[in-house]
C-alpha cells in the first residue's frame, strides 16, 4: 500500500496540491496512484513530496520503535533499542 496520502499530510500538503505540483488534475492523480503505478510515476510523486521512492512503501512505525544502522570504519552495527544504540556508541568511543 502506498503512503502518498500519509506523507503528503505529514508535509502539510493536500493531495490536490501534490497533483498541482505534478501539473496534473486530481482525477488523473488518483488514477496514477491507485492500481499499479509505474516506476516513473512513483519517482515523480516522490520528487514532488521530497522523499525517496522507497519511503512511499515503508509502513509507519510506532514512535517507540527504533532501527539504527551504524557503519563505522567498515563495521556495521544494528540497534533495535536506544540501549543497544548507546552500547554501540560506547564501543565506538573506546
Amino acid at each position: 500500500m502506498l503512503r502518498i496520502k500519509e506523507i503528503a499530510k505529514s508535509k502539510g500538503y493536500k493531495l490536490s496540491e501534490v497533483a498541482d505540483k505534478l501539473n496534473i488534475g486530481r482525477s488523473a492523480f488518483h488514477q496514477m496512484t491507485t492500481g499499479n503505478p509505474t516506476v516513473e510515476t512513483l519517482e515523480k510523486i516522490a520528487s514532488a513530496l521530497n522523499v525517496e521512492v522507497w519511503e512511499l512503501f515503508t509502513p509507519t512505525t510506532n514512535k517507540e520503535e527504533l532501527t539504527a544502522l551504524v557503519d563505522h570504519q567498515g563495521k556495521l552495527y544494528k540497534a533495535n533499542t536506544i540501549e543497544d544504540l548507546q552500547k554501540i556508541i560506547d564501543e565506538i568511543r573506546q
